[in-house]
């Protein structure tokens, strides 16, 4: 009986201790300021399915990493309920999260808000299944 309760006060003390790691090195990185950020453009079509796993994926790495991350969504005329799906994640936390339609001839309205030397992008074209491997914590 003793010897249980060691191992659950144990686990409890490691579990504390990577809390406070985690948030100490998301402190850090805050108060730097400098750091680049990562700029995620995911071009989407007919993917509610998928595409509440990869918001909340992106989100558990910025938290976890101490990353700052944006993340813009670009739909490309879905018939489902993929925008409604984003629509419902923009105050998904660890992310800035923007969505948008995706417009095939006209570059310049594809991607708002970037500079290129702040921002490190990403452009994850999600119609191609093989594309989000690119995205942290999820495999192909």
């Amino acid at each position: 009986m003793v010897a249980q309760l060691l191992w659950i006060l144990a686990v409890y003390g490691i579990a504390v201790a990577l809390v406070h790691i985690v948030h100490a090195r998301h402190l850090r990185r805050a108060s730097e300021g400098t750091g680049r950020r990562r700029h995620y453009v995911l071009i989407t079509s007919n993917h509610e399915r998928q595409v509440e796993w990869y918001l909340r994926a992106l989100s558990w790495y910025a938290l976890l990493s101490g990353t700052r991350v944006r993340v813009t969504v670009l739909d490309d005329q879905s018939y489902d309920d993929t925008l409604k799906i984003v629509k419902r994640l923009t105050h998904l936390s660890g992310i800035e999260l923007v969505y948008g339609t995706w417009r095939s001839g006209d570059p310049a309205s594809q991607e708002t808000d970037v500079d290129p030397k702040e921002d490190e992008i990403i452009r994850i074209d999600l119609r191609n299944p093989m594309e989000a491997v690119q995205i942290p914590y999820v495999q192909g």
